[in-house]
């Protein structure tokens, strides 16, 4: 038994060192490891094989590629409960329209975890082929508990084109650091060697306290395709020590709570400052006002659109925040149905017609705001 991991692990040496230094970084990681990490290493090799990807090509990109603001896009629903793809189109031009650069598909908001992995791909390559007609730049979430999965998702974003691919932590049996944690992130990047990887740190979602500080001083020499992290979290303190560590400016640190933006923006140009958030669907004009506000030197106006969207929030929470964004899209025709997935619940008819009666209120105190929620 042991003899034969030699022989496995002498292979995959092998033929990571017939790469480029560059290309499928899983391989070369997992070969150098105890042999309990070896199978990293097989399944970004097979995944990327089975997708027909090329790995010895090398990525390149820059914070300015994930500047702007990205719709951590819904999840829309048929009347059977499967995933429907027809409003996809609609739903990008609207995003276009409302000033959005780019969608993060498949998500915590796009209830990515209550998916199938077909499903997830279907999904993706809608919103690819949609982003390519409005002009909108797609990142795919692929992160999984099953890492077979993750990298079969990942070389399906990378073999469709699209501008990046990111994962969670897995949520059950969980990384036990951060040097576990980037070798899981590896092989999913190893996938998918010649498109941006980013991390999604969410540890709320995750229940992985992981510092992404560690995180990415155990991930750069593992991962070539390393662009940066779609930071879901309110540990400022954490998110300074990355933006300092990265003293050179060459990743994207892209923020998902947009009720505390002000807090994000004093660490980031204006030319590269990107977020990634779900209220975009509906109040993207808002967050953008927040931005420009602060940049343009007007602090007190900055603090008061603050303060709307927070009032959005806490207004909102009761319901859910998925399911409330769902509902202003059925509300404005670009969706059928504002339905969700189990285990995420639906809402009752009093819980619909109360959320309506909260976004007219909205509307009508703030119009400039908030009009974004009516049809």
């Amino acid at each position: 038994m042991m003899s034969a991991r030699i022989g496995r692990l002498s292979r995959q040496i092998r033929r990571a060192r017939a790469l480029s230094s560059h290309a499928a970084p899983a391989l070369v990681v997992a070969a150098r490891h105890h042999t309990k990490h070896a199978n990293y290493a097989a399944v970004a090799a097979a995944a990327a094989a089975a997708a027909g990807v090329t790995t010895t090509a090398l990525c390149e990109s820059h914070p300015e590629t994930f500047s702007g603001q990205w719709c951590a896009s819904v999840t829309e629903f048929g009347a059977d409960g499967a995933v429907t793809t027809t409003n996809v189109h609609k739903y990008a031009a609207h995003l276009a329209k409302e000033g959005c650069a780019g969608v993060f598909v498949n998500g915590t908001s796009g209830e990515s975890m209550s998916l199938s992995v077909e499903e997830r791909e279907r999904l993706a390559a809608a919103w690819k082929r949609a982003g390519d007609l409005h002009g909108l730049k797609i990142v795919v979430h692929v992160g999984c508990d099953s890492t077979v999965d993750a990298a079969r998702l990942a070389a399906h974003a990378e073999k469709i084109g699209c501008a990046g691919v990111s994962a969670m932590a897995p949520r059950f049996f969980k990384c036990g650091g951060a040097a576990q944690l980037a070798e899981y992130c590896a092989a999913i990047a190893g996938a998918a060697p010649r498109t941006p990887f980013l991390y999604y740190h969410f540890p709320m979602a995750t229940g992985v306290p992981t510092k992404p500080s560690e995180f990415f001083a155990a991930a750069k020499p593992l991962i070539p395709t390393l662009a940066g992290m779609k930071f879901s979290d309110g540990n400022m303190w954490e998110y300074g020590d990355c933006c300092d560590a990265d003293a050179s400016g060459a990743l994207a640190f892209m923020p998902g709570f947009e009720a505390q933006t002000l807090a994000y923006l004093p660490y980031h140009p204006r030319e590269t400052f990107g977020a990634i958030s779900l209220s975009f669907s509906v109040l993207a004009p808002l967050h953008a006002r927040i931005a420009d506000k602060f940049y343009g030197g007007e602090a007190a106006d900055a603090h008061h659109l603050q303060a709307a969207s927070r009032k959005f929030f806490r207004m909102v929470t009761p319901y859910g925040w998925t399911q409330s964004v769902k509902l202003a899209l059925a509300e404005k025709g670009i969706f059928d149905s504002p339905a969700c997935r189990a285990p995420s619940k639906n809402l009752t008819a009093q819980q619909q017609a109360e959320l309506k009666a909260i976004f007219a209120n909205l509307a009508a105190e703030d119009p400039r705001s908030f009009g974004g929620l009516l049809p």
